[in-house]
C-alpha cells in the first residue's frame, strides 16, 4: 500500500478490512501490510538494490508477470524521473496505491493488479477469487 494507513472512507481501508475478515474466516492464513512510497528505483537487470524491500518486491512481481505472460502495467508505471541535482534522469516505477500479492507457502502465486491479453485484473478481482476459492495463480481463470 502506498502511504500511511488510509482514512476510514478510503477504498484501501475497505480492502484491508475484507482481508482481515478473510483471515478471521480462515479463507487466508495471514495478511501482512507493507507501506511504500510513490516511486521505487527500477531494477537495472543486474542486481536488485538490497536496501529496498519495495524494489525487491517489485522485481519479484515483474519476474512473476513475465513468467506468466502478464504485465504489471499500467498499475506499475515505468518512467524516468529527473531531479534538480542531476541533469540525467533515473528510471523509476510509479507504484499503485494498493497491490495484493498472493503467496502459496513461499511461492508468489499472483499479483493484483496485473494485465493479461484479456484485460486488467484488479485488487477487487483478487478479493472475489479469494472469497470464492477460485485459483489465484492464473488471473485469466474465470
Amino acid at each position: 500500500m502506498r502511504d500511511a494507513a488510509p482514512p476510514p472512507d478510503d477504498p484501501r481501508a475497505t480492502v484491508l478490512n475484507r482481508l482481515r475478515e478473510f483471515r478471521t474466516e480462515g479463507i487466508v492464513d495471514d495478511v501482512s501490510v507493507r507501506i511504500w512510497g510513490t516511486f521505487v528505483a527500477a531494477p537495472d537487470g543486474e542486481a536488485d538494490d538490497p536496501e529496498s524491500l519495495a524494489g525487491e518486491r517489485v522485481a519479484a512481481f515483474q519476474r512473476w508477470a513475465e513468467r506468466n505472460g502478464h504485465s504489471l502495467e499500467p498499475a506499475f508505471e515505468w518512467c524516468e524521473r529527473s531531479s534538480l541535482v542531476s541533469a540525467a534522469g533515473s528510471d523509476v516505477i510509479r507504484l499503485p496505491l494498493q497491490c495484493l500479492a498472493v503467496y502459496e507457502g513461499d511461492r508468489l502465486a499472483g499479483v493484483f493488479p496485473c494485465s493479461t491479453p484479456e484485460g486488467t485484473n484488479t485488487v477487487g478481482d483478487c478479493l472475489e477469487r479469494l472469497k470464492t476459492g477460485d485459483a489465484i495463480g492464473d488471473p485469466t481463470v474465470e
